[in-house]
């Protein structure tokens, strides 16, 4: 599962509720000021790639970071260049993540 931006915290919430989800890409997800009730981050236990642009006006690398510290099984990688829109530039390393067995043809 992909959650880009604001629709990120819809990815979240079905982690949480889906312990299963065995992979979880986050991209660009603001950090808000005071999280939202209805689940909590730490119930998150998919393997979860968060992904963020070092030149992202919005986030920059910063909201990633706390998201890492909240989510158990995260791991951050920032692009040098990217913006908010990583979702074209960053499409292989998404799939890649999501289905790590898979040859790219």
């Amino acid at each position: 599962m992909v959650g880009w931006s604001d629709a990120g915290w819809d990815a979240l919430a079905l982690a949480a509720a889906h312990v299963d989800l065995p992979r979880l890409v986050i991209v660009a997800l603001p950090y808000p000021d005071e999280l939202p009730g209805g689940f909590d981050p730490a119930a998150v236990t998919a393997k979860t790639l968060l992904l963020y642009g070092a030149a992202d006006p919005l986030t920059g690398n910063g909201h990633g970071a706390r998201w890492q510290r909240l989510l158990p099984n995260a791991r951050l990688e920032v692009a040098p260049k990217g913006g908010h829109d990583l979702l074209t530039p960053m499409w292989a390393r998404i799939l890649s993540h999501l289905a790590p067995r898979r040859k790219a043809s």
